[in-house]
């Protein structure tokens, strides 16, 4: 949510081209608003091939599919937030984990943005326990996650390109596994005969 006022000085702010872009500035005082993304981390929690996605119970996109995750507090590190989300949300204690990329997208009724970082968990221990803002939590398939039905567009997005490489992993395993099925140096071809 853009402010209205100087934080420094009280007077209402106008709108000033500043870094080549449009943005609230104190005409007294100078103070500029930059709109700087939020952090997050979330979980990408791997299992036997499949990944944990969390139902979301509270606005803003209630009722959709997420990574388990949150915001950092304070100077909290991301894996520290991670963890804490994790144990907090699900009840899981997070194994090691690795970053993976990014999602941008913006949150709640102000829109502000949120800047995502995804972390790979491969190894999740404790008994799954949804807390009051996740509604349920799921087990799918890797190459065939719900991805209509997740809220957040960044995260659809960074989900869709996980979920396609993937599908083209287990395709390439799959034709590596035929295209071993002949012995080296042979051919299919029966051969003639040596005069």
């Amino acid at each position: 949510m853009r402010p209205r006022f100087c934080p420094r000085c009280g007077r209402p702010l106008r709108t000033a081209r500043v870094d080549g872009r449009p943005r609230p500035r104190c005409p007294r005082c100078g103070w500029t608003w930059y709109e700087n993304p939020v952090p997050a981390a979330a979980a990408l929690i791997e299992r036997r091939g499949r990944v944990l996605l969390a139902r979301r119970a509270r606005p803003p996109h209630a009722g959709t599919w997420d990574l388990p995750g949150g915001f950092l507090e304070g100077e909290e590190a991301p894996e520290a937030a991670l963890r804490r989300e994790l144990r907090e949300e699900l009840g899981l204690a997070a194994g090691p984990a690795r970053f993976l990329g990014f999602a941008v997208d913006r949150y709640g009724a102000g829109g502000f943005p949120v800047l995502a970082l995804v972390f790979r968990v491969r190894a999740a221990r404790g008994r799954l326990r949804p807390a009051d803002d996740v509604a349920e939590a799921r087990w799918f398939p890797r190459a065939r996650l719900p991805l209509a039905e997740v809220g957040f567009p960044g995260l659809r997005a960074f989900l869709r390109r996980y979920a396609a490489a993937a599908r083209s992993a287990a395709t390439g395993r799959a034709s590596r596994g035929r295209a071993g099925s002949s012995r080296p140096g042979r051919s299919r071809r029966s051969r003639r005969p040596r005069r």
